[in-house]
């Protein structure tokens, strides 16, 4: 007897793909870990904030309480003592992702993941963003994770399988808010697998966990609304071609010819899963209590689309300027659907051929590039600092700006220098927007830092300007008015060579400027 075609595509060249490329993922996390170097600034936000005892001060952030709360575990275990061991944790992070994938695949078909292996998990641009310590890559793994309790539940609708739904539903939203829209489209898609099978029962199972992570969210609302009214000032509005620009930056990887890859695969799967919606044919058989491969169809092609729906909603509500990291819960739903919408089964020899060719080659250029791009540093601010401080005398004065470098700053500086940031702002352990409004509203905010500059250079010392800052030519307009003053009374101004061996980020990549000497002699 021949082996059924199922059996020759999800045999042993799948696992063995998977598993190889697993351990290549694997492998350049840790890579990684060796070469993401120290914190930016955000990532020292949710580090102070997670060093608090108050629940309600780390919601200061625009996330929920998860992360800060794994950080201050990680911490009570002792594994935050340095900033290798406290990175360690955003790997495993990242790795979990890859992890959920797996799982989600196996939940479903019993198979192993190999599209969204390759286009997610071997992906350098998500890994980077992935590993960063903020809560996408923690909101990325537990919407999958709520994607593979959806499907476990859809197997054997059990009260106790609903349970583990709305435990892993509730978990997610703690960690983004805007996970609520994806477990949203996934219970849409669950939904919709019970119409096909005329099952109320599992619906209102489903409707119960949706009501347990709203309610848990509750208790979130002031917080939002305060972060809202706190942050209004950088929400200009949604861009839909910066967010497109954003995406990309993501999803074009290995090379910019991979987007369309992603939206033939997207389109493939909401295609194939309509199909099965407008023209339902009768309820085939499960066996072992397995789901259908119509209703994965159909479950993989509704999550997908209402994610892309809903989260353009939500980030048009947000008025938020997105940023590339913004789109990771999103690619990763997307890649996970591709593996459970997508079958290989009823492609020809010659068709199965030529995409495991293409698979491969992907593979062979995705492993080369996604190392090349991981040697990058989240931020310089730590080398700046140590560059600082082996030349600094405490009678010299430090300006840090724009002021939300005074976070990164203010965890690696530990000279006996006086610093500020422009505008200066009291408290630098988390993003305070609120004392920067207060700030700008004084006539001239800058004024103390300029009192200092000029009574640091009128003594023979030096001042330091870390960030960026344009001090024009004497008499030429500048961008700020403490750049002015400097031009017009410091007698040199210089930025020095801080000799980082290889890139970082655009994101916080500073300069480290140095005038000294005074003049008395305006323009």
């Amino acid at each position: 007897m021949t082996a059924s075609p199922v059996k020759k595509i999800s045999g042993w060249p799948v696992w063995l793909a998977a598993v190889l490329i697993t351990v290549a993922i694997l492998a350049l996390h840790f890579y990684f870990l060796f070469h993401a170097g120290g914190f930016c600034g955000d990532e020292v936000n949710v580090i102070n904030l997670a060093s608090s005892h108050s629940l309600t001060y780390m919601t200061r952030d625009s996330f929920p309480v998860l992360l800060p709360l794994l950080i201050k575990m990680w911490a009570a275990l002792g594994l935050a003592g340095t900033d290798l061991n406290l990175r360690l944790l955003g790997i495993l992070i990242g790795l979990g992702l890859t992890g959920a994938l797996w799982l989600a695949a196996w939940t479903a078909r019993r198979a192993p993941p190999l599209l969204s292996l390759i286009l997610l998990g071997l992906n350098g641009t998500a890994i980077f963003w992935e590993d960063y310590l903020r809560a996408y890559g923690l909101g990325s793994f537990l919407v999958l994770l709520t994607l593979s309790a959806m499907c476990f539940l859809l197997e054997k609708p059990t009260w106790w399988r609903t349970a583990l739904l709305s435990f892993v539903a509730v978990l997610s939203v703690q960690a983004l808010y805007h996970n609520a829209v994806f477990f949203a489209s996934i219970g849409l898609a669950g939904w919709q697998v019970c119409w096909l099978r005329k099952d109320k029962g599992t619906a209102l199972k489903i409707l119960a966990a949706g009501l347990v992570s709203v309610i848990s969210l509750l208790p979130y609302w002031g917080c939002v609304v305060n972060w809202q009214q706190a942050t209004a000032t950088i929400r200009p509005g949604f861009s839909f071609t910066a967010a497109a620009d954003n995406f990309n930056t993501v999803a074009a990887f290995p090379l910019p010819q991979y987007v369309w890859a992603w939206i033939f695969l997207a389109l493939a799967v909401v295609g194939l899963g309509m199909a099965v919606l407008f023209r339902p044919s009768p309820a085939a058989a499960r066996l072992n209590d397995r789901i259908t491969p119509a209703e994965l169809q159909v479950f993989a092609g509704t999550t997908l689309l209402a994610s892309l729906a809903g989260y353009f909603i939500f980030l048009r509500f947000a008025a938020m300027i997105t940023s590339p990291w913004y789109f990771l819960p999103l690619l990763a739903v997307g890649a996970s659907c591709f593996d459970l919408g997508i079958s290989l089964t009823g492609l020809s020899r010659f068709l199965r051929t030529m995409v495991w060719g293409i698979l491969i080659a992907t593979v062979g250029i995705a492993v080369p590039f996604a190392a090349r791009d991981l040697n990058c540093r989240f931020t310089n601010v730590d080398l700046v600092v140590n560059r600082l401080q082996s030349e600094i005398s405490p009678q010299d004065y430090v300006v840090v700006t724009p002021w939300y470098l005074g976070i990164s700053f203010n965890r690696y500086y530990h000279g006996a220098a006086a610093w500020d940031t422009l505008p200066p702002v009291a408290d630098h352990s988390a993003y305070r927007f609120d004392l920067v409004a207060t700030a700008n509203e004084k006539p001239h905010p800058d004024q103390p830092a300029q009192d200092k500059i000029a009574r640091t250079l009128q003594t023979g010392h030096r001042v330091w300007v870390v960030g960026w800052m344009r001090v024009p030519a004497s008499g030429k307009a500048a961008a700020t008015e403490t750049g002015r003053f400097i031009a017009e009374h410091c007698q040199s101004f210089e930025t020095l060579d801080l000799k980082i061996k290889g890139p970082t980020s655009d994101y916080e990549d500073e300069s480290l400027l140095l005038a000294s000497g005074w003049k008395t002699n305006s323009p």
